[in-house]
């Protein structure tokens, strides 16, 4: 495990390597891509064994902190989601500068996962494989889960969000979230992974009928991490992590 800083001036992100302890699958990269705020907090332990995992599994993994969270450089108030996912293409650079993977995979987790969804449709060359878990389909939906369906004036306070701020151009970011099919870019593959038994499954995207789904989506009944549970807390939801490293493989 490596942690360092990356990228230059007030953009400088906080990540974290682990180099693959296998190596027999080939040049693989992974870019784990964080939820938001609350949630950020509480699922912080199972992706990091994720990585590990992955790392196990052959597979070289970068996490981050997005710009103005975790101990990124800025402040949560300057960032927005045009600025998190550009941030995404920064962690896959780095990663390829560091190893030069041949084959490059986004795993996220909830807002991470949206996020990485779209990165990889606007870079289908650069991303062969895309893990989806648990995304964010519907921002009203989700900021209805956060308690944050009214949004502040744009001359307002941010709202505070259980903690965390959220200010009226980030609220109108969340808020226009509407994440459709086709989910994985052409020529890639791709794993949606549901197990918030509340959640709605992604509907299927085109698919010729002929040759194998590009996309797979996958119902695992699981604790959910990232969401602060006494009956739950710490527990880690090992059906899911090997379902994303048997897939991987």
């Amino acid at each position: 495990m490596t942690p360092f800083y990356f990228g230059a001036g007030r953009q400088r992100l906080f990540g974290i390597y682990e180099p693959a302890v296998l190596t027999g699958r080939g040049k693989r990269g992974a870019v784990l891509c964080y939820p938001w705020g609350p949630e950020y907090v509480h699922a912080h332990r199972v992706m990091r064994q994720l990585a590990i995992r992955l790392a196990g599994a052959g597979v070289h993994t970068l996490r981050f902190d997005f710009f103005g969270t975790g101990d990124s450089a800025g402040e949560m108030v300057d960032a927005d989601l045009a600025t998190w996912e550009a941030d995404i293409e920064l962690a896959m650079e780095e990663l390829r500068d560091i190893f030069g993977p041949t084959r490059m995979t986004l795993i996220g987790l909830r807002l991470g996962a949206t996020l990485a969804a779209r990165v990889a449709a606007r870079r289908p060359k650069d991303v062969d494989t895309l893990v989806l878990w648990d995304p964010i389909l519907s921002g009203p939906d989700y900021l209805a889960s956060l308690g944050a369906t009214a949004a502040p004036g744009a001359s307002d306070l941010p709202l505070t969000v259980r903690g965390f701020p959220v200010t009226a151009e980030m609220h109108r970011d969340l808020r226009a979230i509407a994440l459709a099919p086709p989910l994985t870019p052409p020529g890639a593959r791709g794993l949606t992974l549901i197990s918030d038994p509340g959640a709605h499954a992604p509907p299927p995207g085109p698919w010729d009928g002929k040759s194998e789904r590009p996309d797979t989506t996958e119902f695992i009944k699981a604790v959910c991490p990232w969401i602060e549970d006494p009956d739950t807390i710490g527990a880690v939801p090992v059906a899911v992590l090997q379902r994303i490293v048997d897939w991987l493989g």
